[in-house]
């Protein structure tokens, strides 16, 4: 009982200090035309600023155990060898395939005792020239556009003739995102080089890709040898991540006037942004006389990102419904990553400048 009489004399005293005001300061009293409507809506061009993107590369070897523990999938730069249908029994697979002739030797003398001279065939994995190393790519300014309605829900008056507004914004933004990198590279290799004994099978001329239910040519399914070494190697690589941003906020403001016709609007709020984007990446890799490994990958990630924001916006009337405004925003947001076949692309939303301009209507 004693909380109802509470909340009732607040009521009644928010609205005799209202009708007091209207009484001293009469809203035809007031001269700052935008501050008398109560709903906005407002289309604006946005130009945002400090968003950037870190490229990695960690090179996943494909190439498997050394000495076999079991069948497994083994995948290459120049071929595979993998497990086929019956599961590689006697420990041997048809499903395998090489690029290049000159991975076979018909008598390889370099391989150890007893296979001395036997024939051979030589897969390679090598190491990006990219690994160890943060790439990064910063758009100078991304266009987009925000959509924003403006509610008031109060106002009290600061002299005379001048009111001062609060309510909530809430806001819609969307933006295009194409970060870019590439780059020719030079420097050390890391190269694997497995050995498989090819028997008494002549390899089929390169490029041979076998099936994984169909028979055919059999080969070990594990190397005889393994040897890795440090070679000279160039190359090149190409990042990209493209897709777009949706932001979503709502929040308090502050609208005080500054003159007849103009005021500023502060505020801030909380929100979330979408991204829907896709990540590719290219990558080519040359050790002379070894191996020439051509990558490439592609993955699509979406997902919903916790975000703040502190806004100012200023508002010049140009009549009694519209204005034109030009507003300064940052922006936090959750970083956001997408990772394939060793390369990763880790998108950077912690420090979003953006201005927007655009007009605003008042009903």
């Amino acid at each position: 009982m004693r909380n109802t009489l509470w909340f009732g004399a607040v009521g009644l005293a928010c609205v005799g200090g209202e009708a007091l005001a209207q009484e001293r300061f009469p809203i035809e009293a007031s001269n700052d035309q935008m501050l008398r409507r109560r709903n906005r809506i407002s289309l604006k061009a946005s130009f945002n600023f400090g968003i950037k993107t870190h490229f990695t590369s960690a090179t996943v070897n494909g190439s498997g155990s050394f000495p076999r523990v079991g069948p497994e999938n083994r995948t290459y730069d120049d071929g595979f060898v993998n497990i086929d249908i019956s599961g590689n029994a006697g420990a041997t697979t048809w499903f395998w395939g090489y690029n290049d002739n000159a991975q076979f030797t018909a008598a390889d003398g370099t391989l150890a005792a007893p296979n001395t001279g036997a024939s051979s065939l030589a897969f390679h994995s090598a190491s990006s020239l990219a690994d160890g190393a943060t790439r990064g790519s910063r758009d100078t300014m991304i266009p987009g556009f925000e959509l924003a309605y403006e509610e008031v829900l109060g106002r009290w008056h600061i002299s005379e003739k001048r009111r001062a507004n609060i309510g909530i914004l809430v806001t819609f933004g969307w933006m295009r995102l194409g970060q870019n990198d590439s780059a020719a590279l030079a420097g050390p290799v890391t190269v694997t080089t497995d050995k498989y004994l090819t028997g008494a099978v002549l390899p089929p001329l390169a490029p041979y890709a076998g099936s994984f239910g169909a028979a055919g040519p059999l080969l070990p399914d594990a190397p005889v040898e393994r040897a890795v070494g440090v070679f000279a190697g160039t190359g090149s690589v190409n990042n990209k991540l493209e897709g777009s941003l949706y932001g979503f906020n709502v929040g308090p403001f502050i609208e005080l006037p500054l003159h007849d016709r103009v005021s500023l609007s502060l505020g801030g709020g909380l929100g979330f942004v979408y991204a829907d984007t896709t990540y590719t990446f290219r990558e080519t890799v040359v050790v002379p006389g070894v191996v020439t490994a051509n990558r490439a990958g592609r993955i699509g990630r979406d997902e919903w990102l916790f975000s703040g924001i502190a806004r100012a916006n200023l508002y010049v009337a140009l009549n009694e419904a519209w204005s034109w405004e030009i507003g300064l925003a940052y922006q936090y947001a959750q970083s956001y990553r997408s990772s394939v076949a060793g390369k990763t692309a880790n998108l950077q939303l912690d420090g979003i400048m953006t201005i927007n301009t655009g007009l605003n209507y008042a009903f």
